[in-house]
């Protein structure tokens, strides 16, 4: 698992809301696609503009995209070649 800073100016999830709140997968353990363990996701990381989750920080701080994350049963598949089935998160909205 490889820690990308591309994403290392997004925006905390805790600034914004999911359109859908069942796509919070904060706290969630990612494992490898043979079960090897990587840690959890601490937040959720929003492209401003998009105003869409591009990426997860995990609990040690490596920034990994959604689109390496395969979502199932409470927990994250990370596929270094992209994830099996893509997550298509929706809009988040800005808090006030």
């Amino acid at each position: 698992m490889k820690h990308d800073k591309r994403f290392e100016e997004l925006d905390s999830l805790d600034k914004w809301h999911l359109v859908h709140d069942n796509q919070d997968i904060r706290g969630w353990p990612v494992r490898s696609a043979t079960g090897d363990e990587y840690g959890r996701i601490e937040d959720m990381l929003v492209d401003r503009e998009a105003e869409h989750v591009l990426a997860v920080r995990m609990d040690d701080g490596r920034l990994v995209s959604v689109d390496h994350l395969d979502l199932q049963d409470g927990h994250a598949i990370y596929r270094e070649d992209r994830a099996a089935s893509s997550t298509n998160y929706t809009k988040v909205h800005q808090r006030r």
